[in-house]
């Protein structure tokens, strides 16, 4: 495996174009029976008599070529166009700038001798390039990219089967996998693929330690394949329990000093992200299992323990934008990805700061911080438009739609958290495991939820109640001057602009939604839930429902506390 990932990968050259224009030495289209370039300088077009498909340049002892992948006319020349796609546009935008190696060396290198991943590229480069809007009638590219993605689940499973598949190669499967399945918009396929994805790494991981796998591959792991995963934990965690925390684990944190590249600053800020993450889903099951709304000690000193180390790698970043300024212009990409890296620094910098807290008033206090998002995004998702303008339709990586989802939920003044959904919608329209018009549509449904709420709470409460719970929120936990996270300008022009009449009611306590998820009756209700509930919304067994819990003021006692509620959603 070493040798073979040791050589790079270069576009396919054609071996099947016609005897004319292999003389001349020019790419040959292989139209049939003649082809274009011959037609149009009225050249006469001869093809070989007998013809031996091909799918690599570079020859391997297994190789691809050597392994007939399907009889029907033009499959050959097909799945070449599509693998030449997937290696000129699709790898680059899959993984973003920072990670183009391992979408155009290591994963195509793997495919020369793995059917299964060749299978996987193709599929995943048809669906990229044209993705189906309508399953039920799904377009020449999707037919042939679904009949590819069945191959290589076949192909896979055959060789899971007989023993003898290669675990770092069933990795680089799993992460193909989990981009078909989510640029079809098929969530649950997609995590559970990510969960299987973790067990893999595990295994390789107790191999490594037992000395007998390369010390190539065991770079590529730690270096290019877990950081994968860990981002993509990234995006999910507030959603799913996916089983991240163990790829953390397994390493040590260590104090950043200084970024050589802004790919080490994502790897840091993805990482501390999820530790973020993780430590804000700790505090809440505590409070939901303690039923007070006070704290233990040793949360407080985990969330000191990790300001430090959110303020050093802010620190360390803007060292490294500064030394990239004095460079020179920095291109659109690097523009892009440190406004992105920004985007999440914010979102981390609230999630800490407000986690230990019981109230939800306690975001109001951090509206900079989320119209630096707003912001930053705006510049993060025009960096990743197409020559034509276009957004990619599906992106892998970390990218602006999860801080912009974050805002929709967490932000309650209404211009920012209603451009922030606005934004969010204009992004690729599959981003990570998740299909973003679902996703935006959640979001909506969230704010329309809570400003209903807030219409109802409002018409019972007096002005100066509602002033003194802000108040009080915003005092004991105010924002910090000294925090500046704007090492991007942005162009308020490009920000997608709000009418005065679009704007909401104040949201008071008791209206804002904590926790979120998504389940299904099929799936079974929550404990404790009412017969008249179950009788009135069990008539669908695909149902979707929307959990959420919020803080609920009992006046009469002049106490609070959480409810838990849920509401069904139109599929």
């Amino acid at each position: 495996m070493s040798t073979e990932l040791s050589s790079p990968i270069k576009p396919l050259r054609s071996r099947l174009g016609c005897k004319t224009c292999k003389i001349r030495r020019v790419k040959c289209g292989e139209e049939k029976p003649n082809c274009v370039r011959c037609t149009s300088t009225g050249r006469k077009c001869e093809y070989e008599g007998t013809i031996s498909g091909t799918f690599s340049s570079t020859p391997s002892t297994t190789s691809i070529q050597d392994h007939p992948l399907s009889l029907l006319p033009n499959t050959v020349w097909r799945e070449r166009r599509a693998f030449a796609y997937y290696f000129q546009q699709a790898a680059v935008s899959l993984g973003g700038g920072l990670d183009v190696h391992f979408w155009r060396s290591i994963v195509p290198q793997v495919c020369r001798s793995e059917p299964g991943v060749w299978d996987a590229i193709i599929a995943l480069s048809d669906l990229f390039e044209s993705p189906s809007q309508d399953c039920r009638s799904p377009n020449p590219k999707h037919r042939d990219a679904l009949s590819w993605y069945s191959r290589s689940v076949s192909a896979v499973r055959q060789r899971i089967q007989c023993g003898d598949i290669d675990i770092f190669a069933g990795l680089i499967t799993c992460i193909l996998f989990i981009s078909i399945e989510a640029i079809q918009g098929n969530e649950q396929e997609a995590l559970q693929l990510y969960g299987q994805g973790v067990h893999l790494i595990r295994t390789l991981r107790a191999q490594i330690a037992c000395g007998v796998v390369s010390e190539t591959k065991a770079c590529l792991l730690e270096d290019a394949i877990v950081p994968i995963f860990v981002r993509l934990g990234v995006i999910a965690l507030t959603i799913a329990h996916l089983p991240v925390s163990g790829l953390l684990l397994d390493n040590d944190p260590v104090l950043v000093q200084e970024f050589v590249s802004l790919k080490s600053a994502r790897e840091a800020i993805a990482r501390l992200s999820t530790e973020i993450q993780l430590f804000e889903r700790t505090c809440i099951e505590y409070r939901h299992e303690s039923h007070s709304s006070d704290m233990h000690p040793e949360f407080m000193d985990r969330q000191i323990f990790l300001s430090g180390r959110l303020k050093d790698w802010h620190t360390a970043f803007t060292v490294l934008i500064e030394g990239l300024h004095a460079k020179g212009v920095l291109s659109q990409q690097q523009i892009g990805t440190g406004a992105l890296l920004l985007t999440y620094y914010e979102m981390s910098f609230v999630i800490l700061a407000t986690c230990i807290s019981s109230s939800h008033m306690i975001y109001d206090a951090y509206t900079p911080n989320f119209q630096n998002i707003v912001e930053q995004s705006s510049i993060a998702i025009n960096s990743l438009a197409r020559s034509d303008g276009t957004q990619p339709p599906f992106t892998f990586e970390i990218n602006a739609g999860f801080p912009l989802w974050f805002t929709c939920l967490r932000c309650r003044e209404p211009k920012i958290r209603r451009m922030a959904l606005a934004l969010f919608r204009q992004g690729p329209q599959a981003q990570g495991f998740y299909n973003s018009a679902g996703a935006a549509a959640l979001g909506e449904r969230v704010m329309m939820l809570e400003e209903a709420l807030a219409i109802r709470a409002n018409q019972g409460k007096s002005e100066s109640v509602r002033q003194h719970s802000s108040n009080s929120a915003i005092e004991n936990h105010a924002y910090d001057p000294d925090h500046n996270s704007h090492v991007f300008n942005v162009d308020s022009s490009c920000l997608p602009v709000i009418q005065d009449s679009e704007l909401a009611v104040y949201v008071p306590e008791e209206a804002r939604l904590g926790p979120i998820g998504i389940f299904r009756s099929q799936d079974g209700f929550p404990p404790g839930t009412k017969e008249e509930d179950l009788a009135k919304w069990n008539q669908r067994h695909d149902q979707t429902f929307l959990r959420f819990s919020r803080n609920e003021h009992d006046q009469a006692n002049d106490t609070w506390h959480v409810v838990h509620e849920y509401v069904p959603i139109d599929n």
